[in-house]
C-alpha cells in the first residue's frame, strides 16, 4: 500500500527521488561523468532530505533487518540516509508500505540431518540437527547439545569424538547459513538443501584423510 503523503512531503519524495536517479545513473557508469565531488554532494541532500521525511512520517518508515545492521545506526540517526541502498529502501517504503517486511522464519525447531561419511564404519552416519532461536542443537548416538549459529562448540566436539575430520570454517558456514535461513526465510527444503552440501563437503574431507601417513 501507498504510503500517503501530503503536498510538501510529495514534493521531497521527488527531490529524493531525482537525486537517486541521477546517482544512480553514476553507479550504473551512464553519467560516468559526474565529479566525485558532485556525488558527494548528492549523498548529502538525498541523506539530509531522506532523514526529514523520515522523522515527518507516522508510523516511521520500516527497514529491512540487515540494512539496520549494515549501517550500524538506527534509521533516525542523522547519518543513516548517508548510504545509496538505505536512501532505495526509503523510496520503495514510500511506493509500497510493505517492500521492506522481513520473510518469516519458517524453519525454527524444525529438524534437518547431516549425512557424513565415517572412516570409522566405511559408511554414512545420520546426525540430527535442529535450528532454534539460539542457534543449532546437534546430536548423534548418546551424544547431543546446544551450539550457537555456528554450531560451536557442540559441533566440532561431536565430529572429532567420532573421530571425523572436517573443514577448518566449517563453523563461519554454518553460521551463514542460520543467517540466511532468518533473513531470506528459507524453506526446510533450502536450508536441508544446504546442510546436504555441508556434510558432502565433510565427507570429502573425511573421504581423503592420508591413512597411509598418520600413525
Amino acid at each position: 500500500m501507498k504510503v500517503n503523503l501530503n503536498q510538501e512531503q510529495e514534493q521531497t519524495k521527488l527531490q529524493i527521488k531525482e537525486l537517486f536517479e541521477e546517482a544512480m545513473g553514476y553507479f550504473s557508469g551512464k553519467s560516468s561523468d559526474i565529479p566525485s565531488k558532485r556525488m558527494q554532494e548528492i549523498i548529502q541532500i538525498m541523506g539530509d532530505l531522506s532523514h526529514e521525511l523520515h522523522m515527518q512520517l507516522e508510523p516511521k518508515p520500516k527497514h529491512h533487518k540487515y540494512m539496520i545492521q549494515n549501517r550500524g545506526r538506527k534509521p533516525e540517526d542523522p547519518e543513516f540516509y548517508y548510504q545509496i541502498h538505505a536512501i532505495e529502501d526509503l523510496l520503495k517504503f514510500l511506493e509500497d508500505s510493505n517492500a521492506n517486511n522481513d520473510p518469516e522464519d519458517v524453519t525454527l525447531g524444525k529438524k534437518f540431518e547431516l549425512k557424513i561419511y565415517t572412516r570409522r564404519w566405511r559408511g554414512y552416519d545420520l546426525y540430527s540437527i535442529i535450528r532454534n532461536d539460539t542457534g543449532w542443537f546437534i546430536s548423534h548416538m548418546s551424544h547431543n547439545g546446544q551450539g550457537g549459529k555456528n554450531a560451536e562448540p557442540i559441533l566440532s566436539y561431536i565430529l572429532r569424538n567420532d573421530s571425523i575430520s572436517f573443514p577448518q570454517n566449517l563453523p563461519s558456514i554454518m553460521e551463514d547459513i542460520w543467517v540466511r535461513a532468518e533473513e531470506e526465510g528459507l524453506t526446510k527444503e533450502e536450508v536441508q538443501s544446504m546442510l546436504d552440501q555441508v556434510a558432502e563437503w565433510i565427507s570429502i574431507v573425511e573421504k581423503h584423510y592420508p591413512d597411509n601417513i598418520a600413525r
